[in-house]
C-alpha cells in the first residue's frame, strides 16, 4: 500500500478512536480477582463473576497512583478494534516505508494534539472528560516494537496537553497490567526518557517558587496549563515507580526460575503471527499441546511428548511457508522438511548459516523426542525456548515480506 494512502487511512482510524475509544483490558482468568477479594461475597450475591469483579477492582486501581503492577501479566488481555485496524494497515506498508509511517503517527505525539470532549461520562483513559487518540498510538508503538521512537517523540512538546495527559494514563495501565511488553532494559531507561516531558509539565504548575520575600519567577510559566502539567508530572512519577516494581518482578522470576515472562510474551506473538499470516489451526494446536506437556509438574515422558510437538511445529512452519512462497511464484516443491528449508534459503528468506542452525535445531529435537525413552527438563526448557524465539524471528521475516499462507 502506498505510504500516503496508508497514512490517510490511519488518520481516519485515529479520528474514530478519539471520538469512540476502543482500548480495553479484559480479565482473562477464571480465578476470583485479588482486587475484589474483600467484596467477593457481596458481588456473588448480585450475580457478579470474576470478570465483572475484576473490572470493578480495576476501576478503583485507576484512581490510585502509583498503580499496582501485576506480577502475572497474563491476567489481563489487551483488546481494541481500532488497534487491529492499525495493525492491518501497517502490515500492508512496504518495509522501507514503515519508519515513515510510524513517524507520521508520532507527529501527533510530538505536537501533543488530539482530544475530544465527551458529553457523558468519558471512558478510560480520559482526563477532565476528554479522550484522545494518543493512547492508541502509544499502544501501537509499544506492541509493534517502536517504543524508542515513541519516547523520543515525547521529548519534543514544549507545553503539556490534555492528549499527552491521557496518553500517560494509558502507559500507566499498560505497565500495570502487561509489564512484560517492555524488557528489563527498557523499563530501566523509560523514566529518564520521559524526563523532558516531566520537566515541561512541571514548569506549568507554578508561576513562582521560593520563600516569602525571595520568590523566584518561573519564566516558562504560561497560564492555563497547570491542570495538564500536574497530571502529566504525577503520571510520570507513577510510571517511574511502576518501572521499578516491574523490574523487581523480572528479577524475582529469574532468581526463582519462574517462567520467563519475555519468553511467554513471545509465545503469544508467535500465535498472533500464525493466525494473522494464515497458517493452519494445527500449528497453534501443536504449540498448545507442547505447552500442556511442559507444565511444572510434567513427568519425563510428558516432556518427551513436548519435544515431539515442538519438532512438528518447526517442520510444518517451514513446509507451509515454502508451499505458500512457491505457489505465489507459480512453482512447485517437494513437501518435505529438508526440501522446504533449502527452498526458503534459495529464495532469500535466510542465509546458509541460518539454514545450518535451524537444521541442527530440528535434528536435536528429532533425536531427543524420538530416540531417548524420556526427556530431561533442562533439554525441554532449552529447546522450547529456542523454538519460540526462532518462531518469532522467522515469522517476522515472513510478515515483513508480506507472505500469506
Amino acid at each position: 500500500m502506498d505510504i500516503r494512502e496508508a497514512s490517510g487511512k490511519a488518520i481516519r482510524v485515529l479520528q474514530e478512536e478519539q471520538r469512540s475509544p476502543t482500548l480495553s483490558y479484559r480479565y482473562a482468568s477464571t480465578a476470583w480477582p485479588r482486587n475484589s477479594a474483600n467484596l467477593r461475597e457481596n458481588m456473588q450475591q448480585v450475580g457478579y463473576g470474576p470478570s465483572q469483579a475484576a473490572q470493578i477492582g480495576l476501576s478503583n486501581e485507576r484512581k490510585q497512583r502509583p498503580r499496582q503492577v501485576y506480577e502475572d501479566p497474563k491476567l489481563y488481555v489487551f483488546e481494541s478494534v481500532n488497534f487491529t485496524l492499525l495493525v492491518k494497515i501497517f502490515s500492508q506498508v512496504a518495509g522501507m516505508e514503515r519508519a515513515a509511517f510510524i513517524s507520521g503517527l508520532l507527529h501527533f505525539v510530538r505536537q501533543g494534539v488530539g482530544a475530544q470532549r465527551h458529553k457523558g461520562a468519558a471512558p478510560f483513559p480520559s482526563f477532565q472528560g476528554y479522550t484522545s487518540a494518543l493512547p492508541l498510538i502509544a499502544e501501537f508503538c509499544v506492541r509493534t516494537g517502536y517504543l524508542k521512537e515513541l519516547l523520543a517523540a515525547t521529548q519534543v512538546p514544549t507545553t503539556p496537553s490534555i492528549g499527552l495527559a491521557v496518553m500517560m494514563r494509558e502507559l500507566e495501565e499498560m505497565i500495570a497490567l502487561n509489564f512484560n511488553l517492555l524488557s528489563d532494559a527498557e523499563l530501566a531507561e523509560m523514566p529518564a526518557a520521559l524526563g523532558h516531558l516531566r520537566e515541561v509539565a512541571d514548569r506549568q504548575t507554578y508561576s513562582a517558587r521560593g520563600t516569602p520575600g525571595r520568590m523566584l519567577q518561573n519564566p516558562h510559566y504560561r497560564q492555563g496549563f497547570s491542570d495538564e502539567g500536574n497530571e502529566i508530572r504525577d503520571a510520570i512519577d507513577g510510571i517511574t515507580e511502576e518501572c521499578r516494581k516491574a523490574r523487581f518482578w523480572y528479577l524475582k522470576g529469574a532468581l526463582q526460575e519462574l517462567p520467563n515472562v519475555e519468553i511467554e510474551s513471545d509465545r503469544v506473538k508467535v500465535e498472533d503471527f500464525l493466525s494473522n499470516l494464515g497458517f493452519s489451526a494445527d500449528m497453534i494446536k501443536a504449540l498448545n499441546a507442547a505447552e500442556s506437556d511442559y507444565k511444572s509438574t510434567a513427568t519425563a515422558f510428558e516432556l518427551k511428548n513436548c519435544l515431539g510437538h515442538l519438532r512438528s511445529f518447526i517442520e510444518h512452519l517451514h513446509r507451509e511457508s515454502a508451499k505458500a512462497v512457491a505457489q505465489a511464484s507459480g512453482q512447485t516443491i517437494i513437501d518435505r522438511w529438508g526440501d522446504a528449508t533449502l527452498y526458503l534459503r534459495q529464495q532469500g528468506f535466510f542465509s546458509k548459516q541460518h539454514e545450518n542452525f535451524v537444521t541442527s535445531l530440528y535434528t536435536l529435537l528429532s533425536d531427543e523426542s524420538v530416540h531417548p525413552l524420556t526427556a530431561e527438563r533442562e533439554y525441554a526448557r532449552l529447546l522450547r525456548n529456542v523454538v519460540i524465539e526462532y518462531g518469532v524471528m522467522f515469522l517476522t521475516v515472513l510478515d515483513k515480506k508480506r507472505v500469506k499462507i
